[in-house]
């Protein structure tokens, strides 16, 4: 049996339904819940007789350390069941949720002690997480939701997998804990510290898990309950934090530092090369950047893109990491040996580039040339090149008395048309065969090949021409007598009572 997530879908409510072994009816499921809820406080209205599960023993040696370590106000059942394992490093299944219930197989009841133990605190620690908390912004359930619908199973599975290794390494990391194993049974007390143990001298192999986690994923979860108190306790007692954001301004080699610098001071160059229209956004782009421009052979070149090699018709390497929710990290390094020009070209087009990965009005437009509709995630790459080599010059040719920066630039294809057919031909030839290409002879090539993706690059190099100033195509049209008559009778009585 696969360890299943029946933690998650019940968790999703309030109040998680118990699965029984086998013999407990829904009347009696029903009746054990409302006991719970009120207590001594009323009745169940039932009548079948509530059955309290019996306190596992072993949960109870393991008190000291639990109640230190789940935030609910009662410690989670423990039953033992028929059962497959999964996952050997964590043998049980956990309902979670208000009647948490944690289910380990029989075999670990068979002079495992140190092995029950840890799955115990372990499954406890993996429940903390579904506990209500007052001071939360949004429920937990909410944030795993999101996850979901905004990442993929895959990214809300990370988050739900870490938690539990989170919390652990927090937990024993702390001095306190400590002194509450000190107040463990004998018989019990050797499985905490070997898994005390275990998990200080995983430190840096947990973080790392957790790093591996989509960064905007990470941010969704970070600053809310219940990962924030684990992180900051985290960052304090073991200095390890989320890196800090990379601003524009100190994002550049020296070697390309001044063009950068050119690019931050004029606003119009920033808007188009960043497709940031709003300064807010632009505000945030400068603070937080995501993004390298380095040379060949730099010492800042990070070791996920050190084995970038440089792209001969880009004029750049690039490295480039899904952060998730539309953002991407990109890592740009352009060659050591190159002549000026090129690489003030090849530095321009790395900004399209990267800002061509979240244009989606064009990534839009062109899916109806693939099944589906929709622009396979392994090409965006590929509208990013063919799409940036054109565009860079289009705005070369648009703008090259505007911006200083552009001064002494010339574009490889003075003329649109080319430009356009070029970015069109280029995007055939690398999303083939998948993209719509039918022959000449075919009775439905009536628009010819992927006329959606030449549209869409049509579209994306009109930002890039000029301003057109439409007040010369207004037309002044002569005022009729009746209209000067009426102008000139309100002049003549301005302040005339109405």
């Amino acid at each position: 049996m696969k360890r299943h997530f029946s933690r998650l879908g019940l968790a999703l409510i309030t109040i998680a339904s118990i699965s029984s072994l086998g013999c407990e009816s829904r009347q009696e499921k029903l009746a054990r819940q409302l006991a719970y809820q009120y207590g001594d406080k009323q009745k169940a209205d039932s009548s079948a007789e509530v059955k309290a599960v019996p306190a596992d023993p072993m949960r109870e040696s393991l008190r000291p350390v639990l109640e230190a370590l789940y935030s609910g106000t009662t410690l989670p059942d423990v039953l033992d069941a028929e059962m497959i394992v999964a996952d050997p490093k964590r043998p049980y299944q956990l309902t979670a949720g208000v009647l948490a219930q944690i289910r380990l197989p029989f075999e670990l009841q068979r002079g495992k002690k140190d092995a029950r133990a840890r799955a115990i605190v372990l499954a406890t620690a993996e429940a903390d997480a579904w506990v209500f908390r007052k001071n939360a912004r949004k429920d937990y359930a909410e944030h795993i939701n999101k996850l979901k619908l905004s990442f993929d199973e895959k990214t809300r599975d990370q988050v739900l997998a870490i938690y539990a290794d989170l919390k652990l390494l927090e937990f024993f990391s702390n001095s306190e804990t400590d002194a509450l194993m000190e107040k463990l049974p004998a018989d019990v007390k050797p499985g905490v510290v070997a898994l005390s143990k275990e998990y200080k001298g995983q430190s840096e192999a947990i973080w790392n898990k957790w790093m591996g986690v989509k960064m905007m994923a990470r941010r969704e979860v970070a600053s809310d309950q219940p990962f924030r108190p684990v992180l900051k306790s985290i960052r304090k007692d073991l200095g390890r934090a989320e890196p800090e954001p990379i601003a524009f301004a100190s994002a550049h080699d020296p070697e390309l530092s001044p063009w950068g610098d050119a690019v931050d001071k004029e606003e119009g160059l920033m808007k188009l090369l960043t497709n940031l229209t709003e300064l807010r956004d632009q505000e945030e782009f400068r603070n937080d950047t995501h993004a390298l421009w380095l040379i060949e052979g730099s010492e800042r070149i990070p070791a996920k893109a050190s084995k970038v090699k440089i792209d001969e018709d880009m004029g750049f390497g690039v490295y480039r990491d899904d952060l998730g929710m539309g953002y991407n990290e990109f890592v740009f390094v352009f060659p050591k040996k190159s002549k000026d020009s090129q690489r003030k070209r090849a530095y321009l087009k790395s900004h399209i580039y990267r800002h061509m990965f979240n244009d989606y009005q064009m990534l839009a437009t062109a899916g109806t040339d693939f099944d589906g509709g929709i622009v396979p995630d392994k090409y965006d790459g590929e509208y990013a090149r063919c799409g940036s080599e054109a565009a860079v010059d289009a705005l070369v040719a648009g703008y090259n008395g505007k911006f200083s920066l552009l001064g002494g630039m010339k574009e490889s294809l003075a003329s649109g048309d080319k430009r356009l057919k070029k970015a069109h031909e280029c995007i055939i030839d690398r999303c083939s065969p998948d993209i719509a290409n039918p022959a000449e002879d075919d009775p439905k090539n009536i628009e010819g090949p992927a006329p959606s993706s030449r549209l869409a690059f049509f579209q994306m190099m009109a930002r890039f021409e000029n301003e057109i100033s439409t007040s010369a195509m207004r037309k002044t049209r002569e005022k009729s007598d009746a209209v000067k008559d009426a102008e000139a009778f309100l002049n003549a009585n301005k302040n005339a009572p109405l």
